[in-house]
């Protein structure tokens, strides 16, 4: 009877024992829930910031490039009537093409109540394309950031412009000059622009080598 009540007694402490044992288990585990709980609530909460923030980012690149896209139009717009006349305007349309902004470039060009628009290689032949190229470089170089110091370093600017044009175009780069206070620099067969100069000089070649000498 005793052996009986022994055993039992034995049984009981080895049960009560393996009862503490898993109830310990079971607090680390309701514990170490309660604290992997915690951090997906921090990783959801996280999530949403970054969120934010990237739809923040994504606003203000869209807001900067619009900023940039309405300076380049203007400044492009201002070279070609300029140049041109008034009844031409430079446009850009930004698209997102695989997540990426894609530009595509267009002249529009006024005639009496109609405006027609069109790339630029096919807008009035090769100088409209000289002059949109000259005035997206100037423009890119005057809205980068950092901002790019030192002169504009250009290499037969607008060769494609009819001697018409040359005039207006050598009084743009001169007004480009003037207002920005950047230096121009520039090699040109073009005597409009050679004009326009502070400085000029000219380059000949006799028999292979070249001689230099300030003509302004």
């Amino acid at each position: 009877m005793n052996h009986n009540l022994d055993a039992l007694n034995k049984n009981f402490e080895r049960l009560k024992a393996v009862y503490h044992r898993q109830r310990g288990e079971q607090a680390k585990i309701l514990e170490k829930e309660t604290f992997l709980q915690k951090r997906v609530q921090e990783a959801r909460e996280e999530e949403e910031r970054l969120e934010q923030v990237r739809l923040l980012l994504l606003e203000a690149a869209r807001h900067a490039r619009e900023q940039g896209r309405r300076q380049v139009e203007l400044l492009v717009t201002q070279a070609l009537q300029f140049v041109f006349g008034a009844d031409m305007e430079f446009k850009v349309a930004v698209e997102e093409k695989r997540d990426r902004p894609d530009a595509e470039f267009y002249v529009c060009s006024t005639y009496g109540d109609y405006q027609v628009e069109t790339a630029p290689q096919d807008a009035r032949g090769g100088g409209v394309v000289d002059v949109i190229s000259l005035a997206l470089r100037l423009a890119l170089l005057h809205a980068f950031q950092p901002p790019v110091g030192g002169p504009a370093i250009l290499d037969e600017p607008g060769k494609h412009v009819s001697e018409e044009y040359a005039p207006q175009l050598a009084q743009f780069l001169k007004g480009f000059s003037q207002s920005l206070g950047r230096q121009v620099i520039m090699v040109s067969q073009n005597q409009h622009l050679a004009d326009s100069a502070d400085f000029a000089y000219l380059v000949e070649l006799h028999q292979g080598i070249s001689s230099i000498r300030r003509i302004r």
